[in-house]
């Protein structure tokens, strides 16, 4: 469902200052490398934008290729393909360590591997290229126009091709390590990964998290065309970013309780059939262990904040009203397969499908108060033992 004057801003054509960008980026290049340099806090407010800004630079370009098709579709490809290597070495290195027993961190060189594991890492890297390859048939001008049938896209808009392009490639490269091991290396490499292994604190890890949600915020506005084809207004309304009704607010916090309570329902029906099938589940005690810093009031109040209304931005605000509510809401499952198995996948993906429908519905606002809500709840049973 594609927001009212959406396309009609995102096609237009405007004399773009180019000045602002430029300055933004020379310093955020300078705050980055003085963060790094000092390290602790401020390293680590800086190293949180990585998780962000990658795509809204990637955004910016493209936008600015629909403008300047010279030298901004070069940048946007270069950007892209340093983006696809960049995602494609992490989901290979994480996949070796895992084939390694997690000790690729302690080796002086690539550890041996039995046949077997060499064979297996093989196919993990068959598996991303096969994604890249998936991607990149979207470059086709045909590809889209026969995805425009079911997806609210512009075939011939070039900002619209380079989402396309980036969301399938990444979201396929995210899911191949489980598709391959059958485990979410993220749990399985969970004692080099969990905070005093990472060298942060409870309180630490929390902040991360405020950090991530600070630069989510302007990143999902300059996704969206800020300063390019929307001014504030515009990039407000694209995200559907609302001051939410008293009502509203009240509606979205019973939804979050009634899904909270439904997600214990079907997760009880899910365990069922999977232990009926015999296929693996998520290691709920290496779950609890990767993400104990948050198992605690304080970390419920912060994830239900910083996930609630970052994801929402993200996913519901950003991509939903351009590549629709199911393939949207598929990228936003695969980037928990290094942490999830099928089993969480499934409730990820349900959980996504109503964020979506009350984005749909009404705004990414809401949206964000029932992702929040739900996190919230989640997160003090498992505080107070609930269900455990």
């Amino acid at each position: 469902m594609s927001d009212p004057g959406s396309i009609r801003a995102e096609e237009r054509r405007q004399p773009v200052n180019l000045a602002p960008f430029g300055v933004g980026l020379g310093l955020f290049v300078l705050l980055f490398a003085v963060g790094n340099a000092i390290g602790g806090e401020p390293g680590q407010i800086m190293a949180a934008s990585v998780n962000t800004l990658p795509f809204a630079v990637l955004a910016v370009l493209a936008y600015l290729g629909g403008e300047r098709p010279n030298w901004a579709w070069v940048a946007t490809a270069l950007w892209l393909t340093l983006m696809v290597g960049g995602v494609s070495l992490i989901a290979l290195g994480l996949s070796l360590d895992v084939l390694a027993g997690g000790r690729l961190s302690d080796a002086g060189a690539l550890p041996a591997l039995a046949r077997a594991d060499l064979a297996r890492l093989g196919l993990v890297g068959l598996g991303i290229m096969g994604s890249i390859a998936s991607g990149a048939l979207l470059i086709l001008p045909a590809a889209r126009q026969a995805l425009a049938r079911i997806v609210p896209i512009n075939p011939a808009s070039f900002v619209h091709a380079v989402a396309l392009v980036a969301v399938v490639t990444i979201g396929l490269i995210a899911v191949v390590p489980l598709v391959v091991l059958g485990t979410p290396p993220f749990l399985t490499l969970v004692e080099d990964l969990a905070g005093d292994a990472m060298g942060r604190d409870t309180a630490g890890l929390l902040r991360d998290q405020i950090y991530s949600l600070i630069w989510t915020i302007p990143a999902a506005m300059l996704a969206v065309g800020f300063g390019i084809t929307r001014d504030l207004r515009e990039a407000l309304a694209r995200l559907g970013l609302t001051r939410p009704t008293p009502r509203q607010a009240l509606i979205g916090l019973g939804l979050a309780l009634l899904l909270a309570g439904a997600v214990q329902v079907i997760g009880m029906g899910i365990e069922w059939l999977w232990g009926l099938m015999g296929w693996p589940m998520t290691d709920e005690e290496a779950f609890d262990q990767l993400f104990a810093f948050a198992i605690n009031p304080a970390g419920a109040v912060v994830i239900g904040i910083s996930a609630g209304l970052g994801e929402e931005l993200a996913v519901r605000g950003v991509l939903q009203p351009r590549l629709g509510l199911w393939l949207s809401n598929l990228f936003f499952t695969s980037l928990h397969a290094f942490q999830y198995n099928w089993d969480a996948l499934l409730i990820v993906f349900l959980v996504g499908v109503v964020c979506g429908l009350v984005r749909q519905r009404s705004s990414t606002s809401v949206a964000a108060i029932v992702h929040g809500g739900y996190n919230f709840t989640l997160i003090m049973l498992a505080t107070l033992g609930v269900g455990s």
